[in-house]
């Protein structure tokens, strides 16, 4: 299976040559233009490996990096043509594994996309999220079990029951509680 690498870059001409060079190296590309993008498209697309530029509109490659360091180890390339030492040291404690200054060199950028999923620890691009996170709330898909502000939430039948609203002089349907 081919890795999966999503551009993160609001320049299409960089990303037509960068989406262009990686499939004809043997990756999956997808490419998104600003960091919400690239969000919905990690949730949506399981990836390898992230190439982000730091420039960009919504949402900036710095804080695209610690979002997606929040919900994942995905290794993350940071592409810029900010070259300062402090940007670089930004990036890379935002959660970036490494960091290459435009203009590059193709073939310099591909030994580093192989070099970083080297050390990355092996994942099956296929197997879907387990586990789904908004605040404090928290969903294992794979242990079906349910946490809220770290205490887990018993799963039972009168968890379902419950559930229905008291005052509800309507008849359930069992089907509408197995959606509880």
């Amino acid at each position: 299976m081919n890795k999966r690498i999503l551009i993160v870059d609001d320049e299409p001409q960089i990303t037509r040559v960068l989406r262009r060079s990686l499939t004809t190296h043997g990756y999956d590309v997808h490419v998104a233009m600003d960091g919400e993008s690239a969000l919905q498209t990690f949730g949506d697309w399981s990836v390898d490996l992230v190439i982000t530029d730091l420039s960009m509109p919504n949402m900036n490659g710095l804080k695209l990096c610690k979002a997606l360091r929040a919900i994942s180890a995905v290794p993350i390339i940071v592409l810029s043509v900010r070259g300062e030492e402090r940007t670089k040291v930004e990036a890379l404690d935002a959660g970036a594994d490494d960091y290459v200054t435009k203009p590059f060199g193709m073939d310099e950028l591909l030994a580093r996309i192989r070099a970083t999923l080297r050390r990355a620890p092996e994942t099956d691009s296929d197997s879907a999220t387990t586990v789904l996170e908004a605040g404090d709330f928290h969903i294992d898909l794979e242990t079906r079990s349910i946490t809220v502000q770290e205490r887990e939430v018993p799963q039972n039948p009168g968890l379902a029951i419950a559930s229905i609203p008291k005052s509800s002089r309507q008849l359930v349907v069992s089907s509408s509680l197995l959606s509880l």
